[in-house]
């Protein structure tokens, strides 16, 4: 008689998760693995621009579990962790499967915890040691809850070892290095990185984080900020604008602000699925953002990138070159001059792995499952 097959619980709720688990999925519908995934959605995000398009175009399985919440974080939080827990409840789940540092992630660690069953946690040991961050405080949490910490690269691993988290420091405890599941997403749907074109005239712009957006000044700061930078360096910006920054936008620079932007060389965009990202990418020589999965698609397509961020958890990228932070609008100019082109870097180093993450954690989980 065949053995049943080991039930998961996979959670997502925000855009970087979608990419990262349909990575997962491809592989894990192998039966080869034995495993069954079941998918809840917490509903974090749940417009069609920003969730919807996601699942289409990346093939997600149909969600088995899709919750509706409030926009509100703290009434969230806790419709995801009732609505998680129910879930438990209901597939019995061996493990639950978490996915990177956002509000869903920490709602998933927290309804397994409460429930007595393991997780796991993909995109374990990152810090970017900036505690204003939400994402940072769910890290760290996520972390200490988990049970099988799953790690992009080695100073994770080494981060991990810090905390004193490493494989039996407690009963059932296991750290171990994947790679990274976003690499395995950009070649599958972007190819082999193509060579910048050292005459396009294009970046590539996303700007969401409350930091940056949820004050008038901020953003209206950026912008302008933005457009000098473009206009002396007789450059154009493809910018497709997150839901919370177009209402941002909007206060800055009053109704016409698509109009607005237009004028200063910024063309303005609706939220973009995960292939026209990567599209747009082999088009820029750079690439502007304060997106945490953006800087790393940058990355992986070969192309510099800013970090509109005072900090980052890819710590890797600013160490060897191929970003740099820019805390303040006003810094924008002289960083942009000092980050250089894609040809004065050295693409070929291997920071996260060879691609293949998804099939080194297939084998962890089925390993750690049947241990």
């Amino acid at each position: 008689m065949a053995k049943p097959k080991n039930i998961i619980l996979t959670v997502i709720g925000a855009r970087p998760q979608w990419m990262k688990a349909s990575a997962l999925s491809r592989i894990l519908s192998d039966e080869r693995w034995n495993i069954e995934e079941r998918i809840l959605h917490t509903g974090q995000h749940n417009s069609h621009e920003m969730s919807g398009q996601f699942f289409e175009e990346l093939k997600l399985p149909k969600a088995h579990h899709q919750l509706t919440v409030s926009s509100d974080p703290g009434i969230r939080m806790g419709e995801m962790m009732h609505g998680i827990m129910t879930a438990i409840e209901v597939d019995r789940p061996e493990a639950v499967v978490l996915y990177g540092d956002t509000d869903s992630t920490l709602a998933g660690a927290w309804a397994a915890a409460r429930a007595g069953v393991p997780s796991v946690h993909i995109e374990a040991g990152l810090r970017s040691f900036d505690r204003n961050m939400p994402e940072e405080v769910n890290r760290i949490l996520v972390d200490q809850l988990s049970d099988l910490l799953i790690c992009p690269s080695e100073s994770a691993v080494i981060q991990l070892r810090k905390e004193g988290i490493y494989s039996n420091a407690r009963e059932g405890v296991s750290v171990e290095l994947a790679g990274d599941l976003m690499l395995d997403s950009a070649r599958y749907f972007g190819g082999e990185p193509s060579p910048a074109n050292p005459h396009s005239n294009t970046v590539l712009i996303t700007l969401h984080r409350p930091s940056n957006v949820d004050e008038i000044e901020s953003v209206k700061n950026w912008i302008t900020n933005i457009s000098s930078v473009l206009n002396k360096q007789n450059w154009n910006a493809i910018f497709p604008v997150h839901p919370r920054t177009a209402k941002a936008l909007n206060a800055a620079f009053g109704s016409n602000w698509e109009e607005a932007l237009g004028s200063m060389s910024i063309e303005v965009k609706n939220p973009a699925g995960y292939v026209q990202m990567l599209e747009w990418m082999k088009e820029v020589q750079q690439v502007w953002t304060d997106s945490g999965g953006l800087q790393k698609e940058a990355f992986y397509m070969g192309r510099p990138c800013i970090v509109l961020r005072d900090s980052t958890e890819w710590i890797e990228l600013i160490s060897k070159g191929y970003a740099k932070l820019c805390p303040s609008p006003e810094r924008l100019e002289s960083i942009c001059l000092a980050l250089g082109s894609a040809q004065s870097l050295d693409w070929n180093q291997n920071l996260y792995g060879d691609g293949h993450a998804a099939e080194c954690i297939a084998k962890s989980l089925q390993r750690w499952l049947n241990r």
